[in-house]
């Protein structure tokens, strides 16, 4: 633990991430409602980004690490996660990458039709829930 660390409340730290995750998987929700799908799984990704940070924190008593990748994060959890999730988590970087960047966009546009997006905030839900329960 580095001297800025050491005076860190890492409780208030994880209950950070957690809220924010929550927050995102519900607008996650709001945006699908309102039929912006793209933007829909963006917010699915930035909620399992939050809390696997939550996770990290908890497990190494360290902040997260500047990253949005999932996998990374997955990296840094103490526990065992099912490689079938792993290979999901990897796959919704897609949702991080692809609904930001302007030269992505249209093609991932054109893949977010309803049930696409249904199909994989259900999913995303669900990785959610489950880590969620491992804090």
């Amino acid at each position: 633990m580095n001297s800025r660390e050491k005076d860190i409340d890492f409780n208030k730290t994880i209950a950070y991430w957690t809220e924010g995750a929550a927050y995102d998987l519900d607008a996650a929700q709001g945006l699908f409602e309102k039929r912006k799908y793209p933007y829909a799984l963006f917010f699915g990704h930035l909620a399992l980004e939050k809390i696997l940070k939550a996770l990290v924190v908890k497990a190494t008593k360290h902040h997260a690490p500047y990253t949005h990748s999932l996998p990374v994060l997955v990296s840094k959890v103490t526990f065992d996660i099912p490689e079938e999730t792993k290979v999901k988590l990897a796959r919704y970087m897609e949702f991080f990458i692809e609904a930001r960047y302007p030269q992505e966009q249209k093609e991932f546009y054109k893949k977010c039709t309803k049930k696409f997006v249904t199909d994989n905030l259900t999913e995303i839900g669900k990785i959610y829930q489950w880590l969620k329960e491992k804090l």
